[in-house]
């Protein structure tokens, strides 16, 4: 039997089932060592698996509250905003404005040429130079009287004739032809005074220098003289035929024309 020494590693000792787990009474050391104390309960410390307390003050991650600031913008980059927002609203007023001034500029072009061809018109169709307001000559009412301002006449309208028109003919010499109906004809609108189909065929006035005398070169009449005025002289030129080939409006025509060669020899005057 060999001695107990107290160095060697002891075996352990299989416990048999049913039986407690056998205890090793407490190895002895020689004689001079210092003993150590024994703890009679064992430390049960936590395993990595085990969840850890984490301090209250610091955040998941690691970082505490106070390393973490949040980002607040400088007075200098408040400031370079705010002058970048005023700058782009004041970019689009300024194109904006322009726009309308330029819509303005052109409608205000458009006028001034329109109203100096109109005074270049009225100075040329007056023989007046026109710079001022008061250089325009005054028009009488329209009412009532056939102005031409080309010639500078105005013609009445007598109270006879209605659906009165007329055409403006230069390729020969300046004419102008009329178209009418008697008064009191009102339920029918025959061929002859529509001018669409009987174009000037009722009575013409023709303007015709004083030098030109009162034929053309082939000794042609230009008709019967009906007024003079501003170096020309005006005929009257009766229509060359009857237009209508119904006899009731035969009648209606010549009654017509006669009308208006009364307007054409005696109611011709001039205007300023």
């Amino acid at each position: 039997m060999q001695p107990n020494n107290p160095l060697q590693p002891q075996q352990p000792t299989t416990p048999q089932p049913g039986q407690p787990f056998p205890t090793e009474p407490p190895a002895q050391r020689p004689t001079g060592q210092i003993k150590s104390p024994v703890l009679e309960s064992p430390i049960l410390s936590p395993t990595h698996f085990d969840p850890q307390a984490r301090p209250a003050n610091v955040p998941i991650g690691g970082v505490k509250p106070e390393a973490v600031q949040a980002h607040k913008p400088s007075a200098i980059t408040i400031i370079l905003g705010a002058v970048a927002v005023i700058a782009i609203i004041v970019s689009i007023i300024s194109i904006a404005s322009y726009a309308s001034t330029n819509k303005q500029l052109e409608k205000t072009t458009s006028e001034l040429k329109t109203k100096n061809a109109i005074i270049e018109k009225v100075a040329n169709d007056t023989g007046l130079a026109i710079t001022t307001v008061e250089d325009v000559p005054e028009y009488a009412p329209v009412s009532g009287y056939i102005y031409i301002s080309e010639w500078g006449i105005k013609i009445k309208i007598p109270s006879e004739i209605h659906q009165l028109s007329y055409t403006i003919d230069q390729k020969y010499r300046p004419e102008i032809c009329f178209n009418g109906l008697e008064a009191s004809v009102t339920n029918i609108f025959p061929a002859f005074a529509d001018i669409d189909r009987n174009p000037g065929g009722m009575g013409c006035l023709m303007r015709v220098a004083n030098a030109e005398g009162n034929s053309n070169d082939a000794g042609y009449s230009f008709g019967e003289l009906v007024y003079s005025y501003n170096d020309y002289n005006y005929f009257y030129r009766a229509p060359e035929k009857v237009f209508s080939t119904d006899e009731a409006e035969q009648g209606l025509e010549q009654t017509a024309v006669q009308i208006i060669k009364n307007m054409l020899v005696n109611n011709i005057s001039n205007y300023q």
